[in-house]
């Protein structure tokens, strides 16, 4: 986008639409799948890994990018709302699973970051982005090898029933609540802001890649090696206390010790992701995993939405990063206590 010249403050408007679309559709595919199976969106999920792709590679104005967003975020809502479901029906240890769910997650968007950034370089932003299609286009014969275990009947009365907040518990409503909050957080920090961080501060994109690839590798390496040996509400702790600290640092940080920040970053992430996973697992029911975890989820992204959409609004007011990672920093510690004083009820 800023290669095409689209300025900071729609960057951040445009990539506000993301969680928004995500956790709408999410939320239709996780209710849908708790009745009819999980395979037609693993399958979805690769065809909309090629039309995504081909809408950004045609995309030149805010609207074009705009509309790739709706279809990258319905294409993450259609694998998103069905793996972590999937696999707990599948998996007896199921934190173990979920821990290794992240952890693959991470170590292969770590991988593609780090080739990303010296692609970009050799083959262009455009020939990179058909490179992604063609890689993209393998999830759909991978996904037709995949058992579908259709539940139910599909039923819009029993759907709604799950849905229905009111029927859930006093803590999950906090714990909805709870995940607003650190959406709010995650959104000053989130989407392109890292990489315009970095990109402000003189760094060209292989480098950009390479820290965040680092990053990315790290959150995955902390969650697989920390979060199955600490206690839940530990970890949630550590995490907090460490996310705050790391975020204000950076705020206050350029050039070398910025890229730094940015990659040990991951370390954090893979602990707080733990933690996430931890209290997903606890406060969802196996008759509605889809549901459960797509309702905390749309707490989560509708924060993020909001904080997202202000982004690049004070990144251009302010003159640079230290007012949306310092707003990060302080509105997580509200929710990292919060949880902490739930969980240990």
């Amino acid at each position: 986008m800023k290669e095409r010249n689209i300025d900071v403050v729609t960057i951040g408007l445009i990539f506000a639409s993301l969680p928004l679309i995500f956790q709408l559709t999410r939320m239709v595919f996780a209710i849908v799948s708790d009745f009819l199976g999980r395979k037609v969106f693993f399958i979805f999920n690769g065809v909309l890994n090629v039309v995504s792709g081909f809408v950004y590679y045609f995309a030149f104005t805010p609207l074009q990018f705009t509309l790739g967003k709706i279809t990258e975020g319905t294409m993450s809502a259609s694998l998103w709302a069905v793996n972590r479901a999937f696999l707990l029906e599948e998996s007896a240890k199921k934190r173990e699973t979920l821990v290794h769910l992240r952890t693959s997650a991470y170590v292969s968007t770590a991988v593609g970051s780090l080739l990303a950034g010296f692609l970009i370089v050799w083959l262009f932003y455009a020939n990179t982005l058909l490179l992604c299609i063609l890689v993209g286009s393998s999830i759909i014969p991978i996904s037709l090898l995949l058992v579908n275990r259709r539940k139910e009947r599909f039923s819009i009365k029993r759907a709604f029933q799950h849905l229905d907040i009111r029927n859930k518990e006093k803590v999950f409503k906090k714990f909805l609540l709870l995940f607003f909050i650190m959406g709010l957080s995650f959104g000053f920090k989130s989407g392109y802001v890292f990489p315009w961080f970095l990109d402000e501060n003189g760094f060209d994109a292989e480098i950009i890649g390479v820290f965040l690839g680092i990053q990315t590798l790290l959150a995955g390496l902390f969650s697989y090696m920390f979060t199955k040996k600490i206690k839940i509400e530990k970890l949630i702790l550590l995490s907090g206390v460490l996310y705050s600290l790391v975020l204000l640092l950076l705020g206050l940080s350029s050039y070398i010790m910025a890229a730094f920040l940015v990659a040990m970053y991951g370390a954090v992430d893979g602990l707080l992701s733990g933690g996430q996973e931890g209290i997903l697992l606890k406060i969802s029911k196996e008759e509605s995993y889809g549901t459960d975890i797509g309702l905390l989820m749309m707490g989560l992204h509708g924060g993020t939405t909001v904080s997202l959409a202000l982004s690049g609004f004070l990144i251009d007011l302010s003159g640079g990063f230290m007012v949306p990672f310092f707003l990060s920093a302080s509105i997580f510690v509200v929710f990292y206590v919060s949880v902490y004083l739930l969980l240990k009820e």
